[in-house]
């Protein structure tokens, strides 16, 4: 299969380069908005916004469905390690260095605002959803960093994940849920530290790779974290919309520090192996916050109530 898709290099380059043709200042500006909403910010922001104050349920569902994607498209590019376009032809205003296929702004963008589009059941936002999947995944083909082959598999390996993951949510999670806090607490760190380990090695040979360690880590403080918001908090969504944004912008500013505060602070150059452990304790940090300490703040601050059921 390697073979078939480097031997659909060329006419990928050609697509790319007729794309381009028709590429204005402007045109360009606004793929790169789209762009970013693909890009791991982003979503920093998205999926916080939608645990925290939109709905409860569907922001812990999100969480799994796209840390899960994340793991799901690095292992992917890995194992083929397919080259990025590089013609000269090309402009390439976003540059990037990881592997090609398949393109993880496609795939996330349909498991993410797909898994939105099914569960918030509303037709307008469906649409918006659709011209998201699609818009995201073309802007990589007109800023020149993916092929169209990329895009296509992006879309289609999104598209079977979401389905997978609507199908299998439910059970899973009522069978989690009848296991003991102790068993649950050991599910949430012992499979994603087995999936940081499944991955493989990253292009430089460092491993456990990075594009592993930062999903998984993330996905086992945060499954820490829900364990213990549903038994000593269950806090409310519902509110006032001003509410709603304050806890938004207090735990935005929370979740920056926790994000960006080590990278001020720590070195730029250190051990792998250190570097590997600090990675894995803050991003699981990250995810703790998001799922229990920033709701616990919001309690404690009377921006959100408390559910007695």
């Amino acid at each position: 299969m390697e073979e078939w898709f480097q031997s659909l290099l060329p006419w990928g380059t050609e697509a790319i380069v007729w794309v381009q043709s028709f590429s204005t200042p402007w045109l360009e500006a606004l793929f790169k908005f789209f762009t970013f909403l693909g890009y791991e910010q982003f979503y920093l922001l998205l999926l916080p916004f939608v645990y925290w104050c939109l709905d409860r349920r569907i922001g812990i569902g999100l969480g799994y469905l796209s840390l899960s994607s994340a793991w799901v498209n690095s292992v992917v590019k890995y194992t083929f390690r397919l080259p990025r376009p590089s013609d000269p032809r090309l402009r390439v205003p976003l540059p990037e260095s990881s592997p090609s296929f398949p393109s993880g702004h496609a795939q996330n963008a349909v498991t993410n605002w797909g898994y939105l589009a099914v569960h918030l059941h509303n037709r307008i936002f469906g649409a918006v959803a659709l011209l998201l999947m699609l818009a995201i995944g073309l802007s990589r083909i007109v800023l020149g960093v993916h092929f169209p082959q990329d895009v296509i598999g992006g879309w289609l390996i999104g598209l079977v994940l979401l389905a997978a993951f609507c199908r299998a949510e439910p059970p899973l999670s009522r069978w989690i849920g009848r296991q003991k806090e102790g068993v649950q607490l050991a599910l949430a760190v012992a499979v994603p530290g087995l999936l940081i380990f499944l991955h493989p090695a990253d292009n430089a040979g460092l491993y456990p790779a990075e594009a592993a360690l930062t999903p998984m880590s993330a996905l086992a403080g945060m499954g820490v974290g829900l364990i213990m918001e549903r038994r000593r908090l269950r806090f409310c969504v519902d509110g006032e919309w001003w509410r709603r944004g304050l806890r938004f912008l207090v735990g935005g500013l929370l979740v920056g520090i926790v994000y960006a505060g080590p990278k001020l602070i720590l070195p730029a150059e250190m051990a792998y192996g250190l570097e590997v452990v600090i990675r894995f304790g803050r991003m699981a940090l990250l995810g703790w916050v998001v799922a229990f300490l920033a709701p616990w703040l919001f309690v404690r601050l009377r921006l959100a109530g408390q559910s007695p059921a």
